[in-house]
């Protein structure tokens, strides 16, 4: 398993996070999804073998909100 943390913008309240966290729930391979509309990130527990970031950013870009950027987490 691995953790990223992706930078999201356009996110501004906890619906917003909800959606989010709902549609990259849905994702093959993801194991859990935090996201923080103040922080403007969603922190992402993922199997690499399933699923990367690229998958994951698209995912973000189809809720209408834009990625930014990641940063490795544990």
């Amino acid at each position: 398993m691995r953790t990223v943390q992706i930078a999201v913008t356009g996110m501004s309240c906890g619906g917003c996070e909800e959606r989010l966290e709902a549609a990259l729930s849905r994702v093959e391979g993801v194991r859990s999804v935090s996201a923080d509309h103040q922080g403007g990130s969603v922190r992402v527990l993922f199997d690499p073998l399933r699923v990367d970031e690229t998958e994951l950013s698209g995912q973000i870009v189809a809720c209408g909100f834009e990625a930014s950027g990641t940063a490795e987490g544990t």
